[in-house]
């Protein structure tokens, strides 16, 4: 802890001395001048933050209605203590100062949005499109009359409406088209247009609409070895037992839409807003696997020949599907002596639809040469690759999964002004209701290979081969390759017969145990009161939210199915306290307590649980616990901002939050075990439990300002710094003490910025660091994330006042996303590399 104050001191003395002559205001801001661009966006996000109750930090859209990245993960990324999790190199799950993501609250203009995922309550924020919003809000710090949820943060995401624009009639658009560096043939595409206006006498109605559109087909390479186990004559100390490398292709197509009708007459106010987003994607993997073993090591520990192994060809083919809707509709009414009333109700309709096939073939090519010379090491049969004569069927699995959310939300807020204690002075009274029902239905049917005198082998099944290039010269052979045409019509009429046999156990397994049926409703009243005592203000309040879940479910025993369920009720009291000191008109300080709760995931409760089928022998179990009770965290926070100029800001921040109730995943692996009473070579089994306590402390600093005191163009230039540094301790009950899952160390972030004239550019690089994914039975099966870093570029040049062309680059050092195990980075179980994007395109707006 010692060392992360002192680095965050460091950062600050150097923050200070970089202001020295940037008390001037803009020129921008001189004379009347309307501040733009990402001079405006910036500004935005600092005065929202300045007048919060609480902490929080806003990524706001600029001008021309652009976030700074497309993808809303990738947009709050640049914001401190945000660590992202990428997906094929697309941002997708946010951890928010340490803290899981599925632990986080999401709204959408301050309803609950819920989860398309259908098993988890982390949302994937890259389903939601960046330019359908106003801004992203990301509340560190809650005030008592904000949803309970959210140890980590509520990020609530704010659609636009006719009224957050200058002009009366507004028409922008955007589009874009890119190349790829692993796949040159297919150009992504981006595209979206609002469209709005306000009219009426007094311009009291607006009308607003938006839609946009993206399409990206693409490529990724992987590597992904399995169970590094120790190995005393090995270099590296262990080794894992295969290698496997993938051919990724990929098409990712977006479509959303919103649109909000708002009435402003002189007492009452009125909206109707509504935001629609699909996401689906169409996956083609073709995958390589060898497993060796029983390697005799040369002198060197580096090289060396396995004596038993087994080569597979794999081709798996996966569709899936998420969508968004939600409808809302609400108003502000000011009552008399002072009073004012904010109602809403809300309906969010969530689907997911998720169908795959899988087919298998295996072969024994003899010994395998093993090379760990380089981390990304190599395993290749001596006696050369199987042919695909010599590869047999050995599996066939078609998976269906369904998950369907609906949600109903309403609240109720009652607002008082209180002027002859201060200016700012109120209390508030509400209460707000949600109740959701959520079903999830899943089915894998297996099917192995028949009798001696039906099996088939991949001959004229097979396509062309490939070489899978993970970077720096690491080509990997990936062949035979399953040709997806051919062995798919082979397949069809087949299943259930001599060739297609089903395992009626393991499919079984499958239709039953994952799935489950939940409503869960929460009720919630809170009281609040700001007292503004001029330099001192005091935000103290007290929420209360009372679950009541029930879960239905089905266990197996043996062949047969039973329906099985739980109940869950419980209360949490939820009080807050906020002291903002402004002991001058640039200075703010912030020192607060609050709880906050963590609701279980829905696969963490449902009664059953799931089977993924890993291999015509190898299977892996979870199980639901539907007594877990949620996490429950009690929040310390202080924090010090110096606005020393317009658009200037440094700040730094500690945090502390005391977790009871963690949640964790206990894993373990059985060989040569049985599950349903069919025997495996090895079953992975997991499951959820509460723990008794962890912690989470940290510190936060950020300096940003714009360098107009330099001369000439020089005075265009911008920078945005921040730094977070963290530590954890999650106490598990028979590992003792590990870190929380999705919790790095590191993070921090950099922004060059330029705008003069008619040209803006920024150059940004963000550092997630490497963080703990699961936590095994022993240390060795720890699962980690390794260090990411980003570095990505975009320039625009106004032709006209309305219309803007621009490029960017994305992920322009090639950097791959990995994974390792125990604790140990050359441990590698998953090395993804997705190389460079650049897109070129232009901006409309009327």
């Amino acid at each position: 802890m010692t060392r992360i104050f002192a680095a965050s001191i460091s950062l600050l003395a150097l923050a200070i001395a970089g202001t020295a002559h940037a008390q001037q205001p803009l020129p921008e801001e001189e004379g009347g001048i309307v501040v733009t661009g990402q001079r405006a966006q910036l500004q935005r996000s600092i005065d929202q933050k300045r007048a919060a109750l609480g902490i929080v930090d806003v990524t706001a859209s600029d001008d021309m209605g652009q976030l700074p990245d497309k993808n809303v993960a990738e947009a709050v990324e640049r914001l401190p203590g945000v660590g992202v999790q990428y997906d094929q190199g697309e941002g997708r799950y946010v951890a928010v100062r340490g803290v899981p993501s599925s632990l986080n609250g999401y709204t959408i203009n301050g309803f609950e949005i819920g989860n398309p995922d259908g098993l988890d309550r982390r949302l994937p924020l890259d389903i939601l499109s960046g330019q359908l919003l106003k801004q992203v809000e990301v509340a560190k710090v809650k005030t008592a009359d904000l949803t309970g949820q959210g140890i980590g943060a509520t990020i609530n995401l704010v659609t636009q409406t006719a009224f957050d624009f200058d002009d009366r009639f507004i028409f922008q658009a955007n589009g874009q088209v890119g190349y790829q560096e692993l796949r040159k043939g297919d150009q992504p595409i981006k595209g979206d247009v609002t469209i709005g206006t306000r009219f009426g006498a007094d311009e009291q109605f607006g009308i607003l609409l938006g839609a946009s559109y993206s399409d990206r087909t693409y490529t990724s390479y992987g590597i992904y070895p399995d169970d590094w186990t120790p190995d005393a004559d090995a270099v590296r100390g262990a080794v894992p037992v295969n290698i496997k490398y993938n051919d990724y292709r990929l098409k990712r197509e977006r479509i959303g839409a919103a649109g909000s009708f708002d009435w402003r007459g002189e007492s009452v106010q009125l909206y109707v807003r509504g935001i629609y987003s699909k996401f689906s994607e169409d996956e083609y993997r073709q995958r390589f696997r060898l497993d060796f073993s029983d390697i005799d090591w040369d002198a060197n520990g580096l090289t060396g020949i396995a004596s038993t192994s087994e080569q597979r060809s794999d081709l798996r083919l996966e569709y899936k599907e998420k969508s968004v809707l939600s409808f809302m509709a609400g108003g502000t009414a000011a009552l008399a002596d002072n009073w004012s009333l904010d109602f809403g109700a809300a309906r969010t309709r969530n689907e997911v639809i998720e169908p795959n096939q899988l087919w298998q073939f295996r072969g024994n090519p003899g010994a395998v040469a093993v090379d760990f010379s380089d981390k990304l090491f190599s395993a290749v049969p001596v006696d050369g690759y199987l042919d695909p004569s010599d590869l047999g069927f050995r599996q066939y699995s078609a998976q269906d999964e369904y998950g369907l959310e609906k949600t109903w939300q309403g609240r109720l807020d009652l607002t008082g002004k209180l002027p002859t204690i201060g200016q700012n002075s109120f209390i508030k009274f509400g209460a707000n209701g949600r109740w959701t029902d959520k079903r999830f239905d899943s089915s894998n049917d297996v099917y192995g290979r028949g009798s001696s005198a039906n099996r088939f082998t991949l001959d004229g099944l097979s396509g062309d081969t490939v070489i899978v290039k993970l970077g720096d010269g690491r080509n990997y052979f990936l062949g035979p390759v399953i040709d997806a045409d051919l062995v798919d019509a082979y397949t069809q009429g087949k299943l259930g017969g001599a060739q297609f046999v089903l395992n009626e156990a393991t499919s079984l397994a499958n239709e039953t145990l994952s799935d489950f049926d939940l409503s869960e409703n929460v009720y919630a009243g809170y009281a609040m009161a700001n007292l503004d005592f001029g330099a001192l203000s005091v935000t103290g309040g007290l929420r209360v939210e009372r679950t009541e879940l029930d879960i239905d479910g089905y266990l197996l025993e043996g062949d047969v199915v039973r329906p099985t369920s739980g109940r869950t009720r419980y209360t949490n009291w939820l009080p807050s306290l906020v002291v903002r000191v402004t002991p001058s008109h640039d200075t703010v300080f912030r020192l607060a307590y609050s709880r906050s709760i963590g609701r279980p995931s829905y696969a963490d409760l449902s009664p059953g649980g799931t089977v993924t089928v890993e291999g015509a022998d190898e299977i892996s179990v979870s199980s639901g616990n539907p007594a877990l009770k949620p996490y429950v965290a009690d929040n310390l926070d202080m924090s010090a901002e110096w606005y020393f100029a317009p658009g200037g800001l440094i700040s730094v921040g500690a945090f502390a939050k005391f977790i009871r109730n963690p949640i964790f995943t206990q894993s373990y692996t059985i060989n040569d075990g049985s599950f349903g009473g069919v025997a495996y070579d090895r079953i992975n089994f997991s499951q959820t439990l509460n723990a008794d306590k962890g912690d989470i402390i940290g510190l936060e600093a950020a300096w940003q300002q714009q360098f107009t005191f330099l001369p000439g163009l020089l005075s265009g230039l911008g920078m945005n710094l921040n730094l977070t540094l963290i530590d954890s301790s999650l106490r598990m009950p028979d590992r003792g003490t590990v870190a929380f899952p999705e919790q790095s160390k590191l993070l921090w972030g950099a922004q060059l910025f330029y705008q003069k004239g008619i040209v803006e550019a920024s150059v940004a690089y963000h550092h997630t660091g490497r963080a703990l994914l699961s936590a095994g039975d022993i240390r060795l099966n720890d699962q980690y994330n390794d260090d990411l870093r980003r570095l990505d570029a975009k320039i625009g040049v106004d032709v006209t006042k309305n219309v803007r062309l621009f490029a960017e680059g994305q992920n322009l050092t090639d950097e791959p996303t990995r994974q390792y195990q125990g604790g140990v980075r050359d441990w590698v179980i998953q090395n993804e590399r997705y190389g460079r994007t650049f897109y070129v395109g232009a901006s409309v707006k009327w």
